[in-house]
């Protein structure tokens, strides 16, 4: 006892929840918690280095070129003149040159490859969220798991204070010959299965506690109180599921890659310079070293792709992707509405039934209690009375499967809406 003690006092040391554990509150540090998460940051990161990356094709773009030749045979003009001579060219030939190149339009290509990279940055996101949502589910699994036994838990404390207080009356009973043991025996035996039952009680608390604290990085105390979800009313609106958001997503990169696809195909206009120093220069017959410039404007249409149907395929092929992305979109929101529906009529079941557990822990109670009287006139016996008080228990242990069963279907159709 002093061992667990000491266990419950060092995890609420530190706990860092407050007065209670919230669903929530946990999901919200497993997420934080997750290496998934980890990735959004280094996503965005990635997204802005390729923007900035493509935004510097409105720079000037510069390269140094250096080559040297030799070649067996050079252009002569074999012609005589009177007091004139005019040489060839020497055989090697030299020249270092800079190339500068500005573009003034690119057909839009530019723009629209950093559309279609913040394009693919969201998809990736929406992906990683996707998965991201599937850990507040699996937590939530776990958080009502909790919940359940501790409402186990005080159900069997109130018998097992039912059975010690009966034990002390059946002990004097017997004591003074008014009793028989057996019927003492039959409620020991009673104390010592409820005792097995708070101990398997705590040790499916612990594993969910485990596997809450895998999930978060948070030690959660054994006594700490989990608390049901605050006002579980069901808003039943747009769905803002996730998996909807990626595929969103996915649909805007393939209107991203179309517009690219058309850009690439636009006529580009390029201002160009070339600075040189070389032999020969410009003047092919020049024999020495000299410097040289040459400028002017490029322009470039594409023709090709008006006859090999280049563009007409790539344009098809998002067309297709768009339209599967479309029906992927309507499968999930038809599967969606069925679980939808599902857990609705779920929803009344439940409702319904907890109204007549009431009802019927109310007469299992009236009943054991006047078993409780017989008991004590020796009318009855403890087998009789144990009998009737695992019936009002069973009713009650309904009750309190009914109770968690219908919190986690409103938390379902939550997160079946993406609440």
């Amino acid at each position: 006892m002093k061992k667990i003690l000491s266990l419950t006092f060092v995890l609420v040391a530190s706990l860092s929840f407050g007065q209670g554990v919230s669903l929530d509150e946990l999901i919200a540090r497993a997420k934080d918690h997750h290496p998934q998460s980890q990735q959004l940051a280094l996503i965005e990161e990635l997204t802005d280095l390729q923007v900035k990356q493509l935004a510097g094709a409105y720079l000037p773009q510069s390269s140094l070129g250096g080559q040297a030749t030799w070649q067996s045979e050079v252009t002569s003009i074999d012609i005589s003149l009177p007091g004139v001579s005019i040489l060839p060219p020497p055989k090697d030939q030299y020249k270092l040159t800079l190339d500068v190149q500005q573009n003034l339009w690119d057909g839009g290509l530019t723009s629209a490859q950093k559309a279609m990279a913040k394009s693919n940055g969201e998809v990736e996101k929406a992906r990683l969220n996707t998965d991201i949502y599937k850990i507040g589910e699996q937590l939530t699994q776990l958080y009502f798991g909790v919940l359940f036994a501790d409402k186990q838990k005080a159900n069997v404390q109130v018998l097992l204070a039912e059975i010690n207080k009966k034990m002390n009356t059946l002990q004097a009973a017997v004591d003074n010959g008014v009793a028989v043991k057996s019927d003492f025996l039959a409620i020991k035996a009673k104390k010592i299965e409820l005792q097995q039952q708070l101990a398997e009680i705590e040790k499916k608390k612990e594993a969910a506690l485990e596997g809450i604290y895998l999930l978060t990085g948070q030690k959660v105390s054994p006594i700490e109180e989990f608390e049901a979800p605050v006002n579980p009313m069901v808003e039943f609106a747009n769905s803002t599921r996730p998996e909807l958001t990626f595929l969103s997503a996915q649909q805007k990169a393939l209107s991203a890659s179309e517009k690219l696809i058309k850009a690439k195909n636009l006529p580009k206009l390029v201002l160009f310079g070339t600075g040189g120093y070389g032999r020969p220069g410009l003047n092919f017959l020049a024999r020495d070293f000299s410097p040289y410039l040459i400028g002017g404007l490029q322009l470039k249409i594409p023709l090709s792709y008006l006859y090999n149907g280049g563009q007409t395929n790539d344009l098809q092929q998002v067309k297709v992707n768009a339209l599967r992305l479309e029906k992927q979109k309507q499968s999930f929101l038809l599967a969606s509405n069925v679980q939808l529906a599902t857990q609705q009529k779920e929803l009344e079941r439940l409702e319904g039934l907890i109204e007549s557990d009431d009802q019927l822990i109310a007469i299992r109670e009236q009943i054991r209690m006047v078993a409780d009287a017989q008991l004590e006139n020796g009318i009855v016996t403890a087998t009789d009375y144990l009998e009737k008080l695992d019936q009002e228990d069973l009713a009650k242990k309904s009750k309190i499967i009914h109770e968690v069963q219908l919190l986690q279907t409103q938390r379902n159709i939550k997160l079946l809406l993406g609440q």
